[in-house]
Protein backbone atom coordinates (compact mmCIF):
# COMPACT_ATOMS: atom_id res chain seq x y z
CA UNK A 1 0.00 0.00 0.00
CA UNK A 2 1.24 3.51 -0.78
CA UNK A 3 -0.31 6.64 0.65
CA UNK A 4 1.33 9.93 -0.33
CA UNK A 5 2.52 11.61 2.91
CA UNK A 6 0.65 14.79 3.78
CA UNK A 7 2.86 17.45 5.41
CA UNK A 8 1.63 20.57 7.17
CA UNK A 9 4.06 23.49 7.06
CA UNK A 10 3.47 26.28 9.59
CA UNK A 11 5.62 29.26 8.61
CA UNK A 12 4.83 33.00 8.73
CA UNK A 13 7.45 34.13 6.18
CA UNK A 14 5.83 33.83 2.71
CA UNK A 15 9.11 33.32 0.83
CA UNK A 16 10.24 30.52 3.11
CA UNK A 17 6.78 28.96 3.05
CA UNK A 18 6.86 28.90 -0.75
CA UNK A 19 10.40 27.47 -0.74
CA UNK A 20 9.45 24.69 1.68
CA UNK A 21 6.39 23.87 -0.39
CA UNK A 22 8.51 23.51 -3.54
CA UNK A 23 11.14 21.37 -1.78
CA UNK A 24 8.55 19.01 -0.33
CA UNK A 25 6.57 18.75 -3.55
CA UNK A 26 9.78 17.69 -5.31
CA UNK A 27 9.68 14.64 -3.01
CA UNK A 28 6.08 13.93 -4.04
CA UNK A 29 4.61 14.98 -0.69
CA UNK A 30 1.20 16.61 -0.40
CA UNK A 31 1.74 20.02 1.24
CA UNK A 32 -0.66 21.94 3.46
CA UNK A 33 0.33 25.51 4.39
CA UNK A 34 -0.48 27.70 7.39
CA UNK A 35 0.93 31.19 8.15
CA UNK A 36 0.03 30.95 11.86
CA UNK A 37 -0.18 28.30 14.56
CA UNK A 38 -3.88 29.02 14.96
CA UNK A 39 -4.53 28.27 11.29
CA UNK A 40 -2.33 25.20 11.59
CA UNK A 41 -4.55 23.81 14.36
CA UNK A 42 -7.64 24.38 12.18
CA UNK A 43 -6.05 22.50 9.28
CA UNK A 44 -5.14 19.58 11.54
CA UNK A 45 -8.78 19.28 12.61
CA UNK A 46 -9.93 19.45 8.98
CA UNK A 47 -7.29 17.16 7.44
CA UNK A 48 -5.07 15.02 9.63
CA UNK A 49 -1.47 15.42 8.35
CA UNK A 50 1.18 12.72 8.35
CA UNK A 51 3.79 15.07 9.81
CA UNK A 52 4.34 18.75 10.63
CA UNK A 53 7.13 21.24 9.94
CA UNK A 54 6.75 24.31 12.15
CA UNK A 55 8.69 27.49 12.78
CA UNK A 56 9.23 28.40 16.43
CA UNK A 57 8.97 32.16 15.84
CA UNK A 58 5.31 32.51 14.86
CA UNK A 59 2.97 35.48 15.31
CA UNK A 60 0.39 34.93 18.04
CA UNK A 61 0.76 31.42 19.40
CA UNK A 62 4.42 30.37 19.36
CA UNK A 63 5.64 27.25 17.65
CA UNK A 64 6.47 25.76 21.06
CA UNK A 65 2.91 26.26 22.31
CA UNK A 66 1.61 24.94 18.97
CA UNK A 67 3.69 21.78 19.38
CA UNK A 68 2.42 21.33 22.93
CA UNK A 69 -1.20 21.59 21.72
CA UNK A 70 -0.62 19.17 18.85
CA UNK A 71 1.14 16.57 20.97
CA UNK A 72 -1.57 16.69 23.64
CA UNK A 73 -4.24 15.75 21.07
CA UNK A 74 -2.30 13.93 18.34
CA UNK A 75 0.84 12.45 19.93
CA UNK A 76 1.41 10.19 16.91
CA UNK A 77 2.00 13.13 14.50
CA UNK A 78 5.76 13.86 14.30
CA UNK A 79 6.91 17.49 14.42
CA UNK A 80 10.11 19.00 13.02
CA UNK A 81 10.99 22.51 14.20
CA UNK A 82 12.48 24.91 11.67
CA UNK A 83 13.77 28.18 13.08
CA UNK A 84 16.40 30.88 12.96
CA UNK A 85 16.81 30.59 16.70
CA UNK A 86 20.18 29.17 17.72
CA UNK A 87 19.69 29.26 21.49
CA UNK A 88 20.25 25.74 22.82
CA UNK A 89 17.45 26.27 25.36
CA UNK A 90 14.83 26.65 22.63
CA UNK A 91 16.07 23.53 20.87
CA UNK A 92 16.01 21.44 24.05
CA UNK A 93 12.61 22.82 25.09
CA UNK A 94 11.15 21.98 21.70
CA UNK A 95 12.38 18.39 21.94
CA UNK A 96 11.11 18.10 25.50
CA UNK A 97 7.66 19.16 24.30
CA UNK A 98 7.63 16.19 21.97
CA UNK A 99 9.14 17.43 18.70
CA UNK A 100 11.02 14.70 16.83
CA UNK A 101 13.69 16.91 15.27
CA UNK A 102 15.03 20.44 14.94
CA UNK A 103 16.88 22.24 12.14
CA UNK A 104 18.01 25.87 12.00
CA UNK A 105 17.80 28.48 9.24
CA UNK A 106 19.55 28.82 6.90
CA UNK A 107 19.33 25.12 6.23
CA UNK A 108 20.85 22.72 3.74
CA UNK A 109 18.12 21.44 1.40
CA UNK A 110 19.56 17.93 1.20
CA UNK A 111 19.82 17.71 4.98
CA UNK A 112 16.25 18.99 5.35
CA UNK A 113 14.94 16.37 2.92
CA UNK A 114 16.89 13.64 4.68
CA UNK A 115 15.51 14.59 8.09
CA UNK A 116 11.97 14.63 6.73
CA UNK A 117 12.43 11.14 5.27
CA UNK A 118 13.77 9.80 8.57
CA UNK A 119 10.86 11.35 10.46
CA UNK A 120 8.28 9.95 8.03
CA UNK A 121 9.83 6.51 8.12
CA UNK A 122 8.79 6.21 11.76
CA UNK A 123 5.10 6.63 10.94
CA UNK A 124 4.81 5.17 7.43
CA UNK A 125 7.02 2.10 7.62
CA UNK A 126 4.80 -1.00 7.82
CA UNK A 127 5.24 -3.18 10.88
CA UNK A 128 7.21 -6.41 10.42
CA UNK A 129 5.20 -9.43 9.36
CA UNK A 130 4.91 -12.16 11.96
CA UNK A 131 6.85 -15.34 11.34
CA UNK A 132 4.84 -18.08 9.68
CA UNK A 133 5.53 -21.76 10.43
CA UNK A 134 7.14 -23.56 7.50
CA UNK A 135 4.65 -25.11 5.11
CA UNK A 136 1.71 -22.98 6.33
CA UNK A 137 0.02 -20.07 4.59
CA UNK A 138 -0.91 -16.90 6.44
CA UNK A 139 -4.59 -16.19 5.84
CA UNK A 140 -5.48 -12.64 4.84
CA UNK A 141 -8.83 -11.13 4.07
CA UNK A 142 -10.08 -9.88 0.72
CA UNK A 143 -8.35 -6.97 -0.97
CA UNK A 144 -9.61 -3.55 0.00
CA UNK A 145 -9.40 -0.78 -2.61
CA UNK A 146 -10.10 2.87 -1.70
CA UNK A 147 -10.49 5.60 -4.31
CA UNK A 148 -10.01 8.80 -2.31
CA UNK A 149 -11.06 11.29 -4.99
CA UNK A 150 -14.26 9.45 -5.88
CA UNK A 151 -14.82 8.36 -2.26
CA UNK A 152 -15.45 4.80 -3.38
CA UNK A 153 -14.57 1.54 -1.63
CA UNK A 154 -14.26 -1.87 -3.30
CA UNK A 155 -13.89 -5.36 -1.83
CA UNK A 156 -12.65 -7.83 -4.44
CA UNK A 157 -13.70 -5.36 -7.17
CA UNK A 158 -17.23 -5.10 -5.75
CA UNK A 159 -18.21 -1.60 -4.64
CA UNK A 160 -19.32 -1.18 -1.04
CA UNK A 161 -21.69 1.67 -0.15
CA UNK A 162 -20.46 3.58 2.90
CA UNK A 163 -21.85 6.65 4.62
CA UNK A 164 -19.67 9.77 4.80
CA UNK A 165 -18.67 9.04 8.40
CA UNK A 166 -17.94 5.38 7.68
CA UNK A 167 -15.72 6.34 4.74
CA UNK A 168 -13.88 8.97 6.80
CA UNK A 169 -13.26 6.48 9.62
CA UNK A 170 -11.96 3.87 7.16
CA UNK A 171 -9.63 6.42 5.55
CA UNK A 172 -8.28 7.43 8.95
CA UNK A 173 -7.54 3.84 9.98
CA UNK A 174 -6.19 2.82 6.56
CA UNK A 175 -3.85 5.83 6.46
CA UNK A 176 -1.62 4.08 9.03
CA UNK A 177 -2.19 0.32 9.11
CA UNK A 178 -1.32 -1.24 12.44
CA UNK A 179 -1.50 2.02 14.37
CA UNK A 180 -4.12 2.08 17.12
CA UNK A 181 -6.49 5.05 17.12
CA UNK A 182 -8.31 5.76 20.37
CA UNK A 183 -12.04 6.45 20.39
CA UNK A 184 -11.30 9.97 21.59
CA UNK A 185 -8.95 10.57 18.67
CA UNK A 186 -11.50 9.27 16.17
CA UNK A 187 -14.16 11.52 17.70
CA UNK A 188 -11.84 14.55 17.47
CA UNK A 189 -10.92 13.91 13.83
CA UNK A 190 -14.28 12.78 12.45
CA UNK A 191 -16.80 14.66 14.61
CA UNK A 192 -14.61 17.54 15.81
CA UNK A 193 -16.26 19.34 18.73
CA UNK A 194 -19.76 17.92 18.35
CA UNK A 195 -21.06 17.62 21.93
CA UNK A 196 -23.88 15.30 20.85
CA UNK A 197 -21.61 12.32 20.13
CA UNK A 198 -19.85 9.94 22.50
CA UNK A 199 -17.50 6.95 22.49
CA UNK A 200 -20.53 4.76 21.82
CA UNK A 201 -21.07 6.64 18.54
CA UNK A 202 -17.64 5.47 17.36
CA UNK A 203 -18.42 1.86 18.33
CA UNK A 204 -21.71 1.90 16.40
CA UNK A 205 -20.11 3.32 13.24
CA UNK A 206 -17.19 0.88 13.45
CA UNK A 207 -19.67 -2.00 13.82
CA UNK A 208 -21.61 -0.96 10.72
CA UNK A 209 -18.39 -0.41 8.77
CA UNK A 210 -17.17 -3.89 9.62
CA UNK A 211 -20.41 -5.47 8.48
CA UNK A 212 -20.11 -3.76 5.11
CA UNK A 213 -16.48 -4.62 4.34
CA UNK A 214 -16.37 -8.21 5.62
CA UNK A 215 -16.28 -10.98 3.01
CA UNK A 216 -15.32 -14.12 4.91
CA UNK A 217 -16.00 -14.31 8.67
CA UNK A 218 -13.33 -17.00 8.93
CA UNK A 219 -10.60 -14.58 7.84
CA UNK A 220 -9.10 -11.69 9.88
CA UNK A 221 -11.18 -8.48 9.78
CA UNK A 222 -9.98 -5.31 8.08
CA UNK A 223 -10.73 -3.30 11.23
CA UNK A 224 -9.53 -4.76 14.53
CA UNK A 225 -10.49 -3.87 18.09
CA UNK A 226 -7.66 -3.32 20.54
CA UNK A 227 -9.40 -3.99 23.82
CA UNK A 228 -9.42 -1.04 26.19
CA UNK A 229 -7.68 1.24 23.69
CA UNK A 230 -9.43 1.67 20.34
CA UNK A 231 -9.29 0.45 16.76
CA UNK A 232 -6.76 -0.16 14.02
CA UNK A 233 -6.58 -1.32 10.42
CA UNK A 234 -5.19 -4.87 10.25
CA UNK A 235 -1.56 -4.38 9.08
CA UNK A 236 -1.49 -7.76 7.32
CA UNK A 237 -4.45 -7.16 5.03
CA UNK A 238 -3.96 -5.95 1.46
CA UNK A 239 -5.17 -2.35 1.31
CA UNK A 240 -4.69 -0.08 -1.70
CA UNK A 241 -5.44 3.63 -1.51
CA UNK A 242 -5.50 5.72 -4.69
CA UNK A 243 -5.73 9.51 -4.52
CA UNK A 244 -4.66 10.56 -8.00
Amino acid sequence: MFVRPRLLVVEDEPDILTLLERILQEENYEVLKAPTAERGLEIIEETLPTAIVADINLPGMSGLDFCKRVKSQYPEIPVLFLSGLTDEFDKVLGLELGAEDYITKPFNVREFKARIKVMLRRVTQPPPKPATPSGQKREISANLFIDVLKRQVFIEKIEVQLTKKEFDILMLLASRPGQVFTREHILDVIWHDDANVSDRTVDVHIGRLREKIIVDPEKPPHVETVRGVGYRCNPHIVVEVVDA
